[in-house]
């Protein structure tokens, strides 16, 4: 049995942004890799102005095609869609829709989440931290629907309502962690780098202004991945209304990111095993088929595989993302 690894992200271009290059190592040694996106990213911008128009009420479809790209240039095993409509980017959070993700009653979305990490069985989980990474109502809400839907996934009792999942045996993940884009370590060697080269880089300040307002927290993982970058960089390139080929996601020079920062990192938000800081591995500590074993069906005696209940491409809670 494989290891197993599930990330849950908010809209489309979110797994591309954050954790693809990890994404990418981990499927080409042969752990099955799943993805949860909650929102279609129906609200989204176009942010390059290479893109040319997209009309509001095509925005949904248009990201759809750009997500399914982007996973297949990282490679995920199988992908779910929640479907929510994307809440947009609100300075005052009581400018959030109402009927948007981060509008919607918490147990709602964690079920499905439940449902999928029973599906699934991950034995480790990918979200982000409590402020969301930076504060965008959907990324909060995405964290708060996580961690709920890790509890009710590990809870027997749970009511699921009339998600597929819902039949299969109660599922404990063992490690769980908040993706860290820009950790301050990241952006110090980075920085310190562009410098030593001597190349003008108006996106390192920001970083470095970013750094001086909330250094906010350093790895506890470091997952080594430089040779995954490329896949990682096609994956952003797959969301062409989301991201300027020209733009700051591309001006740090592909070299001197390996040479400097060839990782991306993690904050471990719970852990069943003792661990190292930093950890190279997100599985480490884990005996994953210790784990598997350990695991009591109590629904029935059948054989259990990654996404029962579900096609390959499908999702027990909604349509699936990559189709």
């Amino acid at each position: 049995m494989s290891r197993r690894l599930l990330f849950v992200h908010a809209h489309p271009d979110d797994e591309a942004s954050k954790g693809a290059a990890t994404a990418a190592r981990y499927v080409d040694e042969g752990v099955e890799v799943a993805l949860i996106t909650c929102t279609g990213g129906e609200a989204g911008d176009v942010l390059n102005p290479g893109a040319g128009v997209a009309e509001p009420e095509h925005m949904g479809s248009i990201r759809a095609r750009e997500l399914a790209e982007a996973v297949a240039a990282i490679g995920f095993t199988r992908t779910y869609g929640l479907g929510y409509l994307d809440s947009g980017y609100h300075e005052d959070p009581a400018d959030v829709p109402e009927g948007t993700f981060a509008r919607v009653p918490l147990d709602r979305p964690a079920r499905e989440v439940a449902a999928v990490i029973r599906a699934e069985r991950p034995h480790v989980v990918v979200t982000y931290d409590e402020d969301g990474g930076y504060p965008h109502a959907d990324h909060i809400m995405n964290h708060l629907v996580t961690m709920r839907g890790l509890a009710l996934a590990e809870d027997a009792d749970a009511d699921l309502g009339d998600q597929q999942g819902s039949v299969l045996p109660a599922w404990r993940v063992p490690k769980v962690y908040a993706t860290l884009i820009f950790p301050p370590e990241r952006i110090r060697a980075l920085r310190a780098a562009l410098q030593e080269r001597g190349i003008a880089s108006q996106f390192a300040e920001r970083l470095a202004e970013r750094l001086d307002r909330d250094p906010g927290w350093d790895p506890d993982a470091k997952v080594w991945c430089a040779d995954h970058f490329e896949r990682r960089d096609a994956a952003l390139r797959a969301h062409v209304t989301q991201i300027d080929p020209d733009g700051h996601w591309f001006e740090v020079p592909r070299d001197l990111e390996r040479e400097v920062y060839p990782y991306e990192g993690y904050r471990l938000l719970r852990t069943d095993v003792p661990v190292q800081r930093p950890e190279h591995d997100l599985f480490a500590g884990l005996d994953t088929a210790a784990v598997d074993a350990a695991a009591v069906d109590t629904a029935d005696d059948r054989q259990w595989a990654p996404g029962d209940d579900t096609g390959s491409s499908g999702s027990p809670t909604s349509r699936a993302v990559a189709e």
